[in-house]
């Protein structure tokens, strides 16, 4: 079974960002950012669905399968997963109009994310 910072890294390749960018974007040293995907830091709930904003992904993409069912009450799940969304994407939308020429973005398709 993956762990869940080996499944952050998967994600994170997949998506060609740099551990570079990804610190960046979560306000961390590239250290701390490392760390993570090793599973050296535990990860908050709130630290996890940043970093699934990030990666364009459901935070639930990450976690651990549940032990005991899965029931989930829809609405109230649909109703919290917007409201978490519209935060974070605010605050992400903010920080890739800041992002430094230094930090390495592997792909060009960043410009592309401001698509109307």
């Amino acid at each position: 079974m993956d762990s869940i910072g080996e499944k952050i890294r998967i994600q994170r390749l997949t998506k060609n960002y740099s551990q570079q960018y990804m610190s960046f974007m979560l306000d961390i040293s590239q250290a701390a950012y490392s760390n993570l995907e090793r599973n050296e830091t535990e990860l908050t709930i709130k630290r996890i669905y940043e970093i699934a904003e990030i990666l364009e992904i459901s935070p639930f993409v990450l976690l651990p399968k549940p032990r005991f069912g899965t029931y989930i009450n829809y609405h109230n799940f649909m109703h919290t997963i917007r409201k978490i969304g519209h935060f974070w994407s605010d605050k992400i939308k903010r920080k890739k109009e800041n992002l430094p020429d230094h930090i390495n973005v592997y792909h060009s398709d960043i410009e592309k994310l401001n698509i109307e």
